[in-house]
This record gives C-alpha cells, sequence and structure tokens, in this order.
C-alpha cells in the first residue's frame, strides 16, 4: 500500500471518528461534551477540532475540571 493510499485511509478513518463523536455528544452541554472525550483517550487538539472549539478552551474546560476534582 503506498504512502498516498494510507494517508487517505486514515483522513476517511479521521471522518468516521469524528462524526462517531458527535452521535455520541448530541444533547450534551459544551464542557460534557469535551469531558466525554477527554474520557475517550482523544487528544485536546483533536477535541477541539471535532467540536470546532479552539485548543485553548479545551485545556481551560479540562483544567477547570480537574480543580473541582480535587
Amino acid at each position: 500500500m503506498s504512502e498516498s493510499e494510507q494517508r487517505q485511509i486514515l483522513e476517511k478513518l479521521d471522518i468516521i471518528i469524528k462524526l462517531l463523536a458527535v452521535d455520541i455528544l448530541k444533547g450534551k452541554e459544551a464542557k460534557d461534551q469535551i469531558l466525554t472525550l477527554h474520557r475517550l483517550d482523544i487528544s485536546p487538539t483533536d477535541i477541539a477540532s471535532i467540536l470546532g472549539k479552539t485548543r485553548n478552551t479545551v485545556n481551560v474546560t479540562l483544567s477547570q475540571a480537574r480543580r473541582q476534582h480535587e
């Protein structure tokens, strides 16, 4: 399999992951969406991409959640 074909497959998988994440998150508030994706081991950068937020917004939300649970 060529590098180009591998890249295309990865791009398609990325789209599928985002679509599944959107379906999982329906009806949840933004904070809960971020926390749900974080619990699924999705990186802050990817969470931001999926939700159309900035990485900073995601990191602040995660930081606030950690402080609340301390």
